[in-house]
């Protein structure tokens, strides 16, 4: 049975039978780094007597597309289509009844590290209910690695993600499923875990690139040993820079923000990340260039391109006002809190980086030197230089603005048309009545005129019969 959850909707109680997997018991063992698969077609059987109303799923690996059905029904959903890593399953679309049992079935071979099933009631706050990729981006966010999004752009997240209310995508140079040659079952997780505090909602993008390690305190040297234990692992710059090209063309940003050129601490990765997204944006914006993704999205010019630490057109971003929409907490400490569910990289320098020790603990990011998570520079412009700074959208409208804008311009022409239409009516029956009016004028001469030749024809009438009367006199 699975374990219990107090004060929310319930997850005890709940009985999983499993076939073709190995190690079946790990599906509700309490830990997600201990896993479940199954290398060819298998089914788990998912019951509870008070019925289930959503699923939960930490799969060990990207899913292929799998089904759930109601057996006592029939009815049943297609799920696993988006390939998320936790993947939250809203049963009650099955309609009512809430069904007591379910079976899910996967064709293609799964690994999985934990599953929950939840009756009614209040979900809670670790269940993810990821949204797809933004089809637009406001802001796209390159981040070489998991956890180099809590770090080095500290605030960034909560900050436009959740005070701002943007559209933000998060696009990683490297995934975790492979480190330095050897599987990760942890760093994934901790990836979500982390976007997810912090207040993102659309899933991450992930290239196919392994976690490898290089590192200089100059920058050419840096790029150099990184790419040779790239190519090493049959990658090349170009691969990385159709990979950052294809991120811009599929997500089209507003703005793009990234690493430091110097790769902050001299990062091999990080130097390659900010090196590969300069070609990648003159690519992306070429037609000529990548025909594939050029075809598929069309090119993409990115109005404004922010790198940390970029010396010229300096900006220095504010990340420790307290913000309502963080409950009161500043976007620094919100990421704080994200970098928390980064356990297995707290062993690092990175963990007393960002927060400081027991004596000398760090509760601002003004207060971080090194590598400042508030100092950034706009690398490229389309709309000009930053005049006020502190803002990554200065002289830039988001999409919603965007579209704000639009409904507003198509209300404003269809009040027009309608002004104009209204006009054209009151000229029409202008004409109308002045045509009427012309008319009943020319009936009224008409009118007079007939009957003053009437009256001229009955005076000669009676002339003619006088004359004739003094004729007949005068023969007398």
């Amino acid at each position: 049975t699975l374990p219990a959850l107090a004060e929310e909707a319930q997850y005890e109680d709940s009985v999983v039978e499993a076939e073709g997997f190995s190690h079946p018991g790990r599906l509700c063992d309490g830990s997600r780094t201990s896993y479940a698969a199954a290398g060819g077609p298998s089914r788990v059987t998912v019951s509870r007597e008070d019925g289930i109303a959503a699923l939960y799923l930490e799969f060990d690996r990207m899913p292929q597309p799998w089904t759930l059905t109601d057996p006592a029904t029939g009815r049943s959903l297609s799920c696993g289509e988006n390939g998320f890593l936790h993947e939250y399953v809203d049963v009650s679309a099955l309609g009512e009844p809430l069904p007591t049992e379910v079976v899910l079935e996967f064709d293609q071979g799964v690994s999985i590290g934990e599953l929950y099933a939840f009756s009614e009631g209040t979900l809670p706050d670790w269940v993810q209910r990821w949204e797809p990729p933004c089809e637009r981006a406001d802001l796209l966010l390159i981040s070489s690695h998991s956890d180099d999004e809590q770090l080095f752009f500290a605030g960034v997240l909560p900050y436009y993600a959740v005070e701002r209310e943007l559209s933000v995508q998060v696009a990683y140079v490297v995934q975790h499923f492979e480190a330095n040659g050897a599987a990760d079952h942890q760093r994934p997780h901790e990836q979500l875990d982390g976007l997810w505090t912090v207040g993102v909602r659309h899933y991450p993008a992930l290239s196919q690139f392994p976690d490898l390690y290089a590192k200089s305190s100059h920058r050419d040297t840096a790029l150099s040993q990184a790419l040779a234990v790239y190519e090493r692992a049959g990658y090349t710059y170009e691969d990385f820079v159709d990979y950052l090209t294809w991120c811009i063309r599929r997500f089209q940003p507003l703005v793009v923000v990234s690493h430091d050129l110097d790769g902050e601490y001299g990062h091999g990765t990080h130097v390659l990340c900010a090196a590969a997204l300069g070609d990648a944006l003159t690519r992306a914006a070429d037609p000529g260039q990548d025909p594939d993704t050029a075809g598929e999205y069309g090119p993409w010019q990115v109005e404004k391109t922010y790198l940390h630490l970029y010396p010229e057109n300096p900006i220095v971003m504010d990340w420790d006002t307290p913000l309502e929409s963080l409950g009161g907490k500043t976007p620094f400490q919100v990421t704080q809190e994200g970098f928390a569910c980064h356990k297995s990289q707290h062993w690092t320098w990175f963990y007393r980086w960002i927060y400081g020790t027991s004596s000398k603990p760090i509760q601002r990011a003004a207060d971080i030197t090194s590598y400042s998570p508030c100092l950034y520079g706009l690398y490229d412009t389309q709309v000009g230089p930053d005049l006020v700074g502190g803002d990554f959208f200065e002289h830039v409208q988001t999409y919603a603005q965007r579209a704000q804008a639009e409904a507003e311009r198509l209300a404003e022409e269809e009040r027009q048309a309608q002004e104009r239409a209204e006009a054209e009516r009151q000229a029409e029956a202008e004409r109308e009545a002045q045509q009427r009016l012309q008319e009943a004028l020319e009936a009224q001469r008409r009118l007079r005129t007939g009957v003053e030749a009437g009256l001229l024809a009955a005076l000669v009438c009676v002339m003619i019969l006088m004359i004739r009367l003094i004729r007949r006199r005068n023969r007398r």
